[in-house]
């Protein structure tokens, strides 16, 4: 199965059997996704954001 990076466009082969909230990266760009998959088992991508540590700033 394919599905569409949110970067750069490309196609990313993801398993049939894949999880939500499992992380998958892009082979073109390298961006990280975490994959959603609803209540109907439809499958989409989400840019994985990693929030960093302000340190009370």
């Amino acid at each position: 199965m394919t599905i569409t990076c949110t970067e750069c466009g490309s196609e990313v082969e993801i398993d049939t059997n894949v999880i939500d909230g499992e992380i998958i990266s892009c082979p073109i760009c390298g961006i990280d996704h975490v994959v959603i998959v609803d209540a109907s088992g439809l499958i989409s991508l989400k840019e994985l954001t990693i929030e960093g540590e302000d340190w009370g700033e």
